[in-house]
């Protein structure tokens, strides 16, 4: 190194001067001008960058041109992208002070101090690096952070790594919102009336589009200054730690739902397909089939007789029946612990992901038998006569069930940002994420409202599972049955595993803290579930609870109040604003509340 590249930085007795980038010191070359240089996060040294400005240094006109950008310019920060040596380009943080003198511009907004306060971590960081070398990966994405394949759906011949196309990101968002809400839509469109139905369908849905699409663009704001991984994050940096936690908990609460229905589900589905299996066996006449009232029959009554005695004749206590052992309510709910307590105490649950598009594969097969059964029921449907059975009315009393069960049936903003931060076009994540929610609407309004007024028996017998109207032995019915059974049983440990991380990651700072930690807790969830199989079978209602309670925190509030907050701190929030965002979060309360008195 030549002896005048060797001079130093900062020469004894003088004042540094200040740079149009706060915090970076400059240099004075011998000509007079300033040869200003910048901090690498690649681990380059600070003699190599020195030499580099002192072989090439900029030109007067581009210093004139850097000056002039600072009284017109808010502070940027420019992309990190690799540079032809294979390190980052330097992070731009604008000041609004001025060069020469060091004081604030005339006219100028103070710097956002968590902007600035992000800025000088990251010069701290990147000196560190500079000395000794060490990758500290200070923008690395935290391990606890759900990876997006766990809601990608992988399509045949569309390579499922990195980066996915909008077509993609669109089905995903269709597959993880359509879950089991789809099968309860009848029902609740049956509790609701048809005209009142269609219209909460639409409303809901765009409330929904709407908060999801705020989140994303407060997102877009913050996580340039702000290392922001997923929804309560997000709640955390604008709003505060309250926040964050309330995001957790209702997240976890959604998730806990989920679970609780999937339970029930695959304690009904896995009881019929044995039970269909054992009657073929014993010679059973197999030819009963279409649909029935299960209303008008006497149900099992649930777990009583087995959980708590029942009096059964001594001489035939050790004769028990098939219809003993093998109960919907009292014994399949024990027996499936047998089969998935052990996947789902399993370290990873990646290998789950691979059966994602079985979801869609799910949903066409309900989609197409629902309407081939509606095409040859026709038209069952009268709406003057209120003493018909097929009277199907417009708007009933009863209708939050209806809107307790959208709540969940639209609810993905847990999940938004993991999922539109892996679309491959950025700028099209707005009309990627109404397509969705369109495509997720219709495919409920089409289910529930073909099969209300197809359904050739009294409305009031449709079930909050509409499979429950198929009589045990319907060949196609049974079919449907066993597929989902399927379907749910590798769904279900991605549940799980989901749950761990939200509840164990926040104590142990370990997506996996030891096993006998993650099987107390699995413990602790199935035996939650198992009960609710067992004495509160009734998905409708497990669903319209829970789904009211996330919606009315997930939905209707905290996405509103993060995007007033940021409006605030950008200085864009009004009156108007703040009226109508308030009366979403008025809509969430009244949902909520409604959910008790009906």
């Amino acid at each position: 190194m030549a002896d005048r590249e060797r001079t130093p930085l900062i020469r004894a007795g003088s004042r540094p001067e200040r740079s149009s980038y706060s915090g970076l010191p400059t240099r004075r070359s011998e000509s007079g001008r300033f040869a200003d240089f910048s901090i690498s996060s690649g681990g380059g040294s600070w003699n190599r960058r020195i030499n580099e400005y002192m072989q090439s240094p900029p030109s007067s006109a581009g210093l004139s041109s850097s000056l002039g950008s600072v009284n017109t310019s808010r502070r940027k920060r420019s992309e990190i992208s690799i540079s032809e040596e294979g390190g980052r380009r330097p992070y731009h943080y604008r000041s609004q002070n001025s060069i020469a003198e060091g004081t604030p511009l005339v006219g100028q907004l103070d710097a956002d101090p968590v902007e600035a306060a992000h800025y000088r971590r990251y010069q701290y960081y990147t000196r560190l690096q500079n000395q000794t070398g060490v990758n500290l990966d200070l923008l690395n994405i935290p391990d606890h952070v759900v990876p997006a394949s766990f809601y990608t759906i992988h399509l045949p011949g569309i390579p499922a790594a990195g980066k996915q196309s909008s077509i993609v990101t669109i089905f995903s968002l269709w597959n993880t919102m359509l879950g089991t809400s789809l099968l309860s839509m009848p029902w609740a469109l049956q509790q609701s009336g048809v005209l009142m139905g269609m219209f909460l369908t639409v409303f809901i849905s765009g409330i929904s589009l709407y908060t999801a699409y705020r989140i994303l663009q407060t997102y877009a704001v913050y996580s340039r200054t702000q290392k922001i991984s997923e929804f309560g994050d997000l709640c955390g940096v604008v709003l505060g730690k309250w926040a964050e936690f309330l995001a957790t908990a209702f997240s976890i609460l959604a998730i806990l739902g989920a679970a609780i229905v999937y339970w029930v589900l695959m304690s009904n589905f896995l009881y019929n397909t044995v039970l269909y299996a054992y009657d073929s066996s014993q010679g059973v006449n197999m030819s009963d089939s279409g649909v029935y009232c299960p209303s008008n029959l006497s149900i099992e009554t649930p777990a009583s007789a087995l959980l708590f005695g029942s009096s059964p004749d001594e001489d035939d206590s050790w004769n028990m029946s098939f219809d003993d052992i093998w109960g919907q309510y009292t014994t399949v709910p024990l027996f499936l612990i047998i089969i998935l307590f052990p996947i789902v105490n399993l370290k990873s649950a990646t290998f789950f992901t691979k059966f994602n598009s079985l979801g869609t594969i799910s949903i066409l097969f309900i989609l197409s038998s629902v309407l081939y059964r509606c095409y040859w029921w026709g038209l069952h449907a009268e709406f003057r006569d209120d003493t018909s059975p097929e009277y199907i009315p417009l708007f009933n009393s009863s209708f939050p069930s209806m809107s307790g069960i959208l709540a969940l049936g639209l609810f993905i903003h847990n999940a938004i940002i993991t999922i539109m931060a892996n679309n491959r076009n950025q700028e099209n994540n707005g009309r990627d994420m109404s397509i969705a929610y369109f495509l997720v609407a219709a495919t409920y309004l089409l289910i529930g409202t073909a099969f209300y007024i197809a359904f050739p028996l009294p409305k009031e017998c449709i079930e909050d599972n509409l499979l429950n109207n198929f009589k045990q032995h319907d060949v196609l019915t049974v079919a449907a049955k066993v597929f989902l059974f399927f379907q749910m049983t590798s769904v279900f440990p991605l549940i799980m595993y989901l749950l761990r991380i939200s509840v164990l990651y926040p104590i142990f700072r370990e997506i996996w803290p030891g096993l006998k930690y993650v099987v107390l807790l699995n413990t602790v969830i199935i035996i939650v579930c198992v009960c609710f199989a067992i004495f509160m079978p009734k998905i409708g209602t497990i669903i319209r609870y829970s789904g009211a309670a996330c919606g009315m925190s997930m939905i209707f509030t905290l996405p509103v109040l993060v995007h007033l907050a940021s409006s605030k701190r950008n200085g864009d929030l009004s009156w108007t604003s703040i009226i109508l965002h308030t009366l979403i979060i008025v809509v969430g309360g009244a949902n909520f509340i409604a959910q008790f008195f009906i």
